[in-house]
C-alpha cells in the first residue's frame, strides 16, 4: 500500500475541543482532518490541508497556533498507512456538519477520558499529547 500524507487538527472553540463523529468506516469520534491533495507544484501544504479540511468538516474557520507533531505509527489507521502532521489552534464561526460524513461535537478537555474508547485511529493519544502540551 502507498503511504498517504494527512493533516489532523486539534482546535478549541469557546474553550471546547472540536471533534467529529465519523458516519462511515471507520466510525467513531475523530479529530477533523484528512488527506493532503496533490497540487500543481506537488503535495498540498499541511497548513492549506488543515484549513481546508477543518472548514469542510466543521464549517468553522481555523487559526493555527502551532504544530503538535507527526503521527505515523504502523497500524494507526485500518484503511492503510497514513502519516499525519497535527496542528493545533482556535476555531471561530458557525458550526456546520458535513452532511452524510460527519457530525460536529464539542467536548471539554476534562471530559475526553470518558470517551477514550470511542475515538478512531490514534486520536485519543493525539489529544492526550495536546493536553500535556497545554499544561506546560
Amino acid at each position: 500500500m502507498i503511504q498517504e500524507y494527512c493533516a489532523d487538527i486539534v482546535a478549541l472553540y469557546k474553550d471546547k475541543l472540536v471533534v467529529v463523529e465519523r458516519l462511515s468506516f471507520p466510525a467513531g469520534l475523530a479529530l477533523p482532518g484528512g488527506r493532503r491533495d496533490i497540487v500543481d507544484d506537488g503535495l498540498e501544504s499541511v497548513t492549506d490541508c488543515a484549513l481546508r479540511e477543518f472548514k469542510e468538516e466543521t464549517g468553522l474557520d481555523l487559526e493555527i497556533d502551532g504544530r503538535l507533531g507527526v503521527y505515523d505509527e504502523k497500524g494507526r489507521d485500518p484503511r492503510g498507512p497514513k502519516s499525519s502532521e497535527v496542528v493545533y489552534g482556535n476555531a471561530s464561526g458557525i458550526i456546520r456538519d458535513e452532511p452524510g460524513k460527519t457530525k460536529v461535537l464539542l467536548l471539554g478537555l476534562s471530559e475526553i477520558d470518558n470517551y477514550r474508547n470511542k475515538f478512531a485511529f490514534d486520536h485519543y493519544q493525539i489529544i492526550s499529547d495536546y493536553k500535556m502540551l497545554s499544561r506546560k
